[in-house]
Parts: C-alpha cells; sequence; structure tokens
C-alpha cells in the first residue's frame, strides 16, 4: 500500500512539473521564412538562431534558390505555416515573388486575419504587398541612390557602373534607386554606365552569374583605364564576386552592397569569420583587411546588418502581438521600440512614398550613413 501511495505521489509531481511547463511555453508559434545561405547568410542565421533560441515556438523554413522560377514552392511554404492554427505570425525576409500571393490567400481564403504578416527587403511592389502586409520593412532603396553617388563623387570617382538584369528592372523601387543613383552621378560630372549580367536564378546559376561578373569587372577596368570606377550590383548573391573583382584593382571602388550590411558577402568574398554576435568586431576585421590590400578608402557599407535587424525585431513585435501588447497589428510606438532594441540604438523609419506621390504608411523605409573604414583600423 505504501508502495502504491508512493507511486501515485510521484506521478502526481511529475504531472504538477509538466503542467508547470505547460503553463510556461507560449501558447503561440511564430513562423519566419529566409532564403539559403547562398541568397543571404545573414537572415538565415538570424532565423536560424531564433529557432534554437526558442525551440517549439519559431518555426523556420527558406524559400528555394530559384525562387523566380519556383514560386509556388514558395507560396506553397508560406501557406503551410498558415495552415498551423498556433501561428500567429509570419516574418518573409526576404520577401520574394509570392509574398503577395500567398499572403492574399492567407488573409482571403483561409479567413486567417489574426495571423500577424510581416515582409522585408520586398520584391514585389510596393502598392501589391503592402496592401496585403501588415507591415512592410524595406532600405530606403532611392536614399541608397543617392549615396552611391555621393560616396563615388567624394572618391573622385570618373565613371559608375550600374550591374542589373531584366528582372530587377522590373522592380518600381530598383528602377528608383537607379534613376536616383544616376540623375545624382550625372550631376557631379560622372559618366553612368548601365551593365548586364547574368541573373543568378537563371540558366547559369549563381556559380555562372559569379563568374561573369568577375571576368567582366577587369574589362571594364581596362576600356576605362586611368579613371576611377565605382561600382554598383543590385543582386545579393553578385556581391562577393563583385568585392573580390574590385579589392585587387587600385582605381575601382565599391559604395555600398544592395543590402547595406557589414556582413553582405565581405566575410566570405574575404576569407574572414562572420562574428554575427559581435558587430563592430566584424567591421574592424573588415576595415583590417581592406587597409592591408589598400583598399580601406575604396570600400564602404552601413554599420548595422538591417536585414537581420529585421527579423529580429519582427521576432520581437510578433511576440508582443501574439501576448496582446500591441494596439492592433500597426502599432507603431512598440515596432519603434523592437528596431531599438534589435539595432542597439533608435532607428528611423519613414513611410515610402512613390513617384506619384501616393504614400504608404506601412511601407517602412529604414536608412543609415555609410561608415568610414579608416575610422575601425587598427
Amino acid at each position: 500500500m505504501k508502495k502504491l501511495i508512493a507511486l501515485l505521489i510521484a506521478m502526481l509531481m511529475v504531472l504538477g512539473l509538466f503542467t508547470v511547463a505547460m503553463a510556461d511555453a507560449p501558447a503561440y508559434k511564430i513562423a519566419i521564412m529566409t532564403g539559403t545561405t547562398s541568397q543571404g547568410e545573414e537572415e538565415y542565421y538570424a532565423a536560424n538562431s531564433l529557432a534554437e533560441q526558442y525551440p517549439g515556438v519559431v518555426l523556420h523554413d527558406t524559400y528555394p534558390d530559384a525562387f523566380s522560377s519556383e514560386v509556388e514552392t514558395t507560396i506553397s511554404k508560406l501557406i503551410a505555416f498558415a495552415s498551423d492554427p498556433d501561428v500567429k505570425a509570419i516574418i518573409f525576409v526576404q520577401a520574394v515573388q509570392g509574398a503577395t500571393a500567398a499572403f492574399t490567400q492567407i488573409k482571403g481564403d483561409m479567413g486567417r486575419d489574426d495571423i500577424l504578416l510581416i515582409s522585408g527587403v520586398p520584391a514585389e511592389d510596393p502598392a501589391d504587398i503592402s496592401a496585403v502586409s501588415d507591415i512592410v520593412l524595406a532600405n530606403d532603396e532611392i536614399g541608397c541612390g543617392y549615396q552611391v553617388a555621393d560616396l563615388a563623387s567624394q572618391w573622385g570617382c570618373d565613371v559608375l557602373v550600374h550591374y542589373s538584369f531584366a528582372r530587377h528592372l522590373s522592380y518600381e523601387t530598383i528602377v528608383a534607386k537607379r534613376d536616383a543613383m544616376k540623375a545624382t552621378a550625372e550631376g557631379y560630372g560622372i559618366e553612368f554606365v548601365e551593365r548586364d549580367c547574368p541573373d543568378p536564378t537563371g540558366d547559369a546559376g549563381m556559380s555562372g552569374a559569379q563568374a561573369a561578373v568577375l571576368e567582366d569587372i577587369p574589362k571594364v577596368m581596362e576600356e576605362y583605364a586611368g579613371k576611377k570606377v565605382c561600382f554598383y550590383c543590385t543582386n545579393c548573391g553578385l556581391q562577393v564576386a563583385l568585392q573580390q573583382a574590385i579589392v585587387n584593382q587600385p582605381n575601382a571602388y565599391y559604395a555600398l552592397p544592395c543590402c547595406p550590411s557589414p556582413y553582405h558577402g565581405f566575410q566570405e568574398a574575404f576569407g574572414l569569420t562572420a562574428t554575427y554576435g559581435d558587430i563592430n568586431g566584424a567591421i574592424k576585421n573588415l576595415a583590417n583587411y581592406l587597409n592591408e590590400h589598400d583598399a580601406v578608402g575604396r570600400f564602404s557599407t552601413w554599420s548595422l546588418p538591417v536585414n537581420m535587424c529585421m527579423i529580429n525585431a519582427g521576432f520581437q513585435y510578433a511576440q508582443a502581438y501574439a501576448e496582446g501588447k500591441t494596439n492592433g497589428k500597426v502599432d507603431m510606438d512598440v515596432l519603434n521600440q523592437c528596431m531599438a532594441s534589435a539595432a542597439g540604438s533608435e532607428i528611423e523609419l519613414g513611410a515610402y512614398v512613390d513617384a506619384a506621390g501616393t504614400e504608404y504608411p506601412n511601407y517602412l523605409l529604414i536608412a543609415l550613413e555609410p561608415i568610414n573604414f579608416a575610422d575601425y583600423v587598427g
């Protein structure tokens, strides 16, 4: 009898502990969609780190590398997230093609208007993605266009080369950035050159597209021998090739990655360790490498990995939303707090305004100033 009572007490204690553990676990899930490491290593790292830190709460999946030709796969993965009734938020960074279609289905056909939908670095037109997303977070593309031309002028460049391809030049914001870059450069008396490169999602793949850029930059430098040439490319995966080709060309300059960040391509390009937990250390390592290769005054970027910040801030905001701590789906006070927490300092968010003057209040732009790597040497 005593053994039976002891067994019952033990079972009740275990059940009690289990009940407490269940009570402590959030009654919601937050889904995050990113690219693979070949498309955006820092976004993948941010999402994967959250999944490890919050097991059972964070769901992480990736869209295909050939996302432009496999849109249905991306859509199906987002729909799968929303099919789980416990999922209360979906964070999609980078929000490539398929985001608008999937979010439309989630809100409409599936009736999941309770899910918070956050799009980061959207590939689709602002009018479309902002209509189906609750919050859109994007780099200030047009501002980056001005910054690239400004840096080229400060460096005394004679030529500014803009690499892109047809798919990217169908994006409203990328075209607006190019136009701002061109007008500003020509205003400084800098020759603006548009140059085609392969689309990494096409038949050549990422490796073929990178090889084409590596081969083309020396040709450009030969064509403009004796002149200072600044290069810019609209594609994430091609930044590595651009950086590798430019660093050893004395008259070649690199103003900003397409997604400005101290991690965007640099570590892979130069064989450096990606110290994601130490941003300032990463910048110093990069500055020292550039200094050793006589390139410290020919490169720049932003001091913050903005795409990572979008995911981390988006997650914090999604938690607040799921726990009823926001005033509806778009609470700018809470969002600003989350962005500041993720960035380590306040970030100013501005609404996107298109060429026709239409403002999209939930399409929020992030802008920072370029850094001078010389300030970080040593």
